[in-house]
Formats: structure tokens, sequence, C-alpha cells
């Protein structure tokens, strides 16, 4: 049984060579969150061509995220350098407590083509675009000894917990769970279908006479590796949470976690991406699993499927329009999103140990 990610990593790192990738951090660094020069990171045309009102447009808006004396100005600053210390300074300050999950860059463009991106449909002109990529620093976190001890104490709280780390990962940085590795895993083996029955007949549609080979794996057996309250269970109730969460101890600090989370969902919070272009990305805010299961298998092969070119180290892109009451509605739906990020980082923590 293949579980290691290491050779994940390697592979992932191989597909992305020639982009500008940035390296790894795998520890705490000053800024979680940074946007490097962009000239030497982005085909930007220079500020004095025909995109100069745009940037300056752009540059007075993002000046507007921090106060004067967190910028570094002289003769020599850019418009660019003033977004990239913007937008820079803003997200670190809202991003400060994250620990655990992937880091990320934010890469400004003012044409889609600066991502190296493919769309269905011709994108709209005029907007300010702010790619997040990931830095691939994807812990693999496995949830099973601290889980089960919530399980232990208040049954049914394990899977709460688990599934609103799934729920605020949808609508932040999606987490590999093996709810989303089954997905994967549907496509990768099973012709898209979830149980071995409709397999069998599945393949006897695409005329798949071939006996099932010993090594393959089938639905059944992915969902038996793993522990009921990774993939099933009810969830309990906001009172039972809000009980809960009035002990000192280790349940209780998880329920407030749980709690926040909730608060920022019943909100509609989600970072403000889209991925309206083709392909999806191969990354992932952490990988979660209890062990001695198939994560690392499904993991492993979902990677090597990933050298045909549609997938991309980008989690998705805003579009935002350069008038100030657009700028400003963005503005406050990625700090609402920073902030979930940041309770889903902690709760990561209550739950799982990084390995």
């Amino acid at each position: 049984m293949r579980n290691s990610i290491g050779s994940t990593r390697a592979f992932v790192k191989e597909c992305t060579k020639g982009r500008p990738v940035a390296a790894s951090s795998g520890g705490f660094a000053t800024c979680f969150l940074t946007l490097p020069a962009i000239s030497k990171n982005v085909p930007f045309r220079s500020v004095h061509e025909e995109n100069d009102r745009k940037w300056l447009q752009a540059a007075k808006l993002c000046a507007e995220l921090v106060g004067d004396d967190e910028l570094v100005i002289n003769s020599k600053t850019t418009v660019r350098d003033i977004i990239s210390q913007s937008l820079s300074v803003w997200a670190s300050r809202h991003c400060a407590d994250i620990q655990v999950l992937d880091s990320f860059e934010l890469l400004a463009a003012l044409d889609h083509d600066a991502f190296d991106l493919d769309y269905e449909q011709k994108p709209e002109k005029d907007l300010l675009l702010i790619g997040i990529q990931s830095q691939q620093a994807t812990p693999y976190i496995n949830v099973k000894a601290k889980v089960e001890r919530l399980e232990a104490v208040h049954p049914g709280f394990g899977r709460t917990a688990i599934n609103y780390a799934e729920l605020a990962g949808y609508r932040t940085l999606t987490a590999f769970t093996p709810q989303v590795a089954f997905h994967h895993a549907s496509y990768l083996y099973w012709y898209g279908t979830d149980s071995d029955e409709d397999f069998e007949q599945e393949r006897g549609a695409f005329g798949d006479e071939d006996e099932i080979d010993e090594g393959s794996l089938m639905p059944s057996q992915f969902l038996a590796s793993f522990p009921d309250y990774l993939l099933n269970g009810e969830v309990l109730e906001r009172d039972v949470i809000q009980r809960i969460a009035s002990g000192t101890d280790e349940a209780g600090e998880t329920a407030k976690v749980i709690l926040s989370i909730m608060d920022l969902i019943d909100q509609d919070v989600r970072l403000p991406y889209s991925n309206n272009y083709c392909g999806e990305s191969a990354f992932f805010s952490c990988y979660m699993g209890a062990g001695d299961d198939m994560l690392g298998r499904v993991l492993d092969d979902f990677y090597q499927s990933t050298g045909d070119g549609e997938y991309t180290d980008m989690y998705g892109i805003a579009e935002v329009k350069l008038d100030k009451r657009s700028f400003l509605k963005w503005k406050t739906e990625m700090e609402k999103g920073f902030a979930l990020y940041t309770q889903l980082d902690r709760l990561m923590r209550c739950i799982g140990d990084v390995q």
C-alpha cells in the first residue's frame, strides 16, 4: 500500500518546472503571503506604455489597503512596487496566524494571458486580476488520534469536526480529504462510478472484458480503508456543539473553533476567486487522512495523471473592476475569506497532527 507523498511532491515539482513557482516554506515566515516583484514573475508591459493609466488606477486602489507608514516609497518606486507592497503587507496582516496549511502567493496582472492559462470564453478586459498561486507547501495531517479522542468523549463530534473542515476548505482552499480522494478515484479507476456494482456495469459498457487485476483498487476497498467518521455519520446540531464549547478541555476548544466556522459559513463567506479557465488546481491546502488508508495511493496516481497540461498551480483568479466600489467589495470578501482560512488552520491543528 502506497501512503507516502514524498514521491508525489517530487513529481509535482517536475510537472510545474518552468513556471514562476515560489520555493516551498515548511516553517514560519515573516510574511505568510508575498507578492514578488511583478516584473520578474509575470510578463507585463512597461507602465510607460499603453497600460499606464490602468496601472496607476490599480496602484491607487491597492494603496488604500495599508497605511502610509507601511509603504516604502522613494524616487525609484514604481506603481507595480506599490501594488506589490500593498498586497503583501495587507494579506500578511490578515493571515499572520496561519501555521500548518498551504501558503500561497498573490500574483497581480492586467491581462489574463499573464497566467499562461486557457479560457473557454474570451475574458473581460479592464480588470485587475489577482491570482492565488500555491507555494507547494501542502502538509499531510493525520487526524486519527485526535478525532478518535473527540469521538470517544462526544459521539459524533469527531465526524462533525471533519465535516466543518471540509466545508471550510471548499470555501477557501480545498483540502485533499477522503471525500475528495474518492471523487478523483472514481474517474481515475472506475469510469466515474462510486460502487463495485456500477463499476462492473460500466466496464461492460466500455467493452472492458478483461478480469480485474488483483492489485486493482475497488470502491469498496477504498471506503473500507478509512474509519467511518472520515466518510459517514450524522453531524451534531449547533446547540450540542455550544454545550461542548462550554468546556475547557480539548473538545471545548475544538467546539469553539467549529462555532466560529459555522458563523462565517452562515454569512456565506468564501475566498472570492473563480476558476473560469481550462484545468484545475493540482494543489490542496492539506492532505487529510488516518495513516493506514488508501489516500496516499490515490494521491500518487492523481499526480501521475496531472502531466497532461490540464492542471495548474493556481487555486483561482479574482477579477476586480478598476473602480473603488468594486475593489472595496473584493477587499471585504477577501478579508472574510482569510478569516475563514485562518479558522480552518486552527481546526486542523485541533483535530490532527502534521506528519
